[in-house]
């Protein structure tokens, strides 16, 4: 990049993230500097067909609220893959390419759905755990939801894994006493549910657990933020550095451990937000390191 090219990125300003939905645009492809990152949800990588049947792909962001917008041009599935995948590395989303087949839950459905129908049990059992059999015409009792719903309760709790689960056996125990005061469901199926149902409920949680615990913002994921937070402020680069700078230090000196004491490693957080952070807004004003 060349010196006077270089010195009109850094005074020109920086692109301000406003668009917060798919239905708030005009333009028929976003760049990625003018999306707001905190409402976006994922990429999704849309397959569509043209004239002679044939597939297409386009590359998206799915905001919060459920609507879409295009990153890029139309074009092969490799193309559209490609773009997605850069932006997730660069923007921390991930990706849904509904091109390939969808992962399997982890559970077998082998004898999910059973011979209870929802009159029997409607009020006893959390959530909707039922589905509609088109034969009978009647609602049928599904394990593996119902382990799912059991899960997801536990998980609102304020708590760690183990104790998350002791909340699962807890409900199971409840369920299991209506599932044996039901006339008809004899003991040993009544046993075999509720094994099913702990399969189930224990699978969902452990994988929500994962995924939360995996949610643990770094000093690097403080920087961006603060950088993109920044940029809405409608700044130029070296405007948007010298607020990012003062940012960080404001959060990082006033972070204290549970006793009160600061944090031992404090300045090399700090350091490693501030790097992510100038290494963002260099990104979006094109400025070399």
């Amino acid at each position: 990049m060349s010196t006077q090219k270089r010195e009109h990125s850094r005074l020109a300003l920086l692109p301000k993230p406003t668009v917060t939905s798919g239905k708030c645009t005009s333009v028929n492809i976003l760049s990625d500097g003018v999306i707001d990152w905190d409402y976006v949800e994922h990429f999704w990588v849309h397959p569509m067909l043209y004239d002679n049947n044939g597939r297409i792909y386009g590359p998206c962001v799915v905001f919060l609220d459920g609507s879409w917008a295009m990153i890029g041009p139309i074009g092969t599935l490799d193309e559209a893959r490609q773009l997605c995948l850069r932006w997730s590395a660069l923007h921390d989303k991930g990706v849904k390419d509904k091109s390939d087949p969808p992962a399997p839950f982890g559970i077998s459905p082998d004898g999910a759905v059973v011979d209870v129908k929802m009159f029997e049990l409607h009020d006893s059992l959390p959530g909707e755990p039922w589905c509609y059999d088109e034969k009978s015409g009647e609602f049928r009792l599904n394990l593996i939801v119902l382990g799912v719903e059991i899960g997801n309760n536990a998980l609102r709790l304020d708590a760690n894994l183990k104790e998350r689960i002791a909340k699962v056996d807890a409900k199971l125990k409840d369920i299991s006493a209506a599932f044996r005061s039901c006339e008809s469901i004899q003991p040993h199926l009544a046993k075999a549910y509720i094994a099913k149902t702990r399969e189930a409920a224990l699978f969902w949680l452990t994988e929500l657990q994962a995924d939360e615990d995996a949610e643990v913002d770094t000093p690097e994921d403080d920087g961006r933020a603060f950088a993109d937070a920044v940029r809405k402020e409608g700044v130029t680069y070296e405007q948007a550095v010298i607020k990012l700078q003062h940012y960080i230090e404001t959060v990082y000196d006033n972070i204290k451990n549970e006793d009160g004491t600061p944090l031992a490693d404090a300045e090399e957080r700090k350091t490693k937000a501030l790097m992510a952070g100038v290494e963002r807004l260099r990104y979006f004003a094109g400025v070399a390191a």
